[in-house]
């Protein structure tokens, strides 16, 4: 089961950052996945919202999680600052239904589109990626791992990269397994411009985000999830960039275009334009609406993720209108 390069993706990945410039808003997030045995994995989620000052930078709020999981099951969990609510999520499985409880248990932080929020409505992507790693390892073993009977046409359609007549699916039918894309290298993150990061340790995964708000109502979010491998190198998996405006007063997205940077599969691009659906939105229903109605061979999981994640510019708002009467 070698790594696969006549059905690879795009590779163009994103080298330089924009400024943290006077005025404009930027909220960070990564999640870190470890391997720490069969099945078991140590999870390390941060966030932080900033705003960039003439001379320097204000941290406005930040957040710290930090987890075990067995067979993705939590079975520890803390946070700085304390949370109380956390303790509720023992137990939980980060997969299907996890963002729901989410929104039964912490429904504040939900309503506030917190960083919290944020770190843990993005964990079930994160986790479902982590699996990378244990492919990754796999292959450079020489391990051949088949997929039960079935699969291939369970995953059929399920997104662009998906599609019932794309590279992948035909693939895995023949052969048996998922193919694998060995990704290029990850330019470093900036990090003057985001939270803390610690390096990944080999076989470990980060799940990256940014979102960047100007004052006169541009956004930029960049998304990347990126894995190390045993040598220590950091290669990345996905990684998209959308653009757009917002109109502040009314709330509402007014422009939004997705570029591609790294994707594993030929056809995984085909879901680009479904970026500009969200256009006329208002930012308080773009996850709920993206979630129900961003659905088949014209989407893509990580893109879908990734237009969620602006509605987060309702909370940027509410930061930049706090901080203004604070000074």
């Amino acid at each position: 089961m070698p790594f696969v390069t006549d059905i690879a993706g795009p590779q163009r990945p994103v080298q330089t950052w924009p400024a943290l410039a006077a005025g404009m808003l930027r909220r960070t997030s990564s999640i870190d996945t470890h391997q720490a045995g069969t099945g078991n994995s140590e999870v390390d989620l941060r966030a932080r919202d900033a705003v960039g000052r003439v001379g320097g930078v204000d941290v406005l709020g930040e957040v710290r999680v930090r987890a075990h999981l067995a067979d993705r099951v939590v079975e520890d969990i803390s946070s700085d600052p304390p949370h109380p609510g956390l303790t509720q999520l023992l137990g939980a499985r980060v997969g299907p239904g996890f963002r729901s409880a989410i929104g039964k248990l912490l429904p504040d932080e939900v309503e506030r589109a917190s960083l919290l929020h944020l770190l843990l409505d993005d964990w079930v992507g994160a986790a479902l990626v982590s699996g990378y790693s244990v492919q990754h390892v796999a292959i450079t073993l020489g391990i051949e791992e088949k997929l039960p009977d079935g699969t291939a046409d369970r995953m059929a359609d399920i997104c662009a990269g998906f599609a019932e007549d794309a590279s992948l699916v035909p693939y895995a039918r023949r052969n048996g397994t998922i193919p694998s894309v060995h990704g290029p290298m990850a330019p470093p993150l900036d990090a003057d411009g985001i939270h803390t990061v610690e390096p990944l340790r080999p076989h470990g995964m980060r799940r990256f985000r940014r979102l960047d708000l100007s004052p006169a109502g541009e956004f930029d979010a960049h998304f990347r999830d990126t894995h190390v491998d045993g040598d220590g190198v950091e290669t990345i998996v996905h990684e998209y960039t959308v653009e757009g405006v917002i109109d502040a007063p009314m709330r509402t997205v007014t422009a939004a275009t997705a570029t591609v940077r790294v994707l594993p599969w030929q056809e995984c691009p085909g879901a680009i334009g479904s970026a500009s659906r969200i256009t006329g939105m208002t930012l308080s229903d773009v996850r709920d609406r993206v979630r129900a109605e961003f659905v088949g061979t014209s989407t893509c999981t990580h893109l879908n993720d990734t237009l969620r994640a602006i509605a987060d510019l309702d909370a940027l708002l509410d930061l930049r209108a706090r901080d203004a009467r604070a000074r």
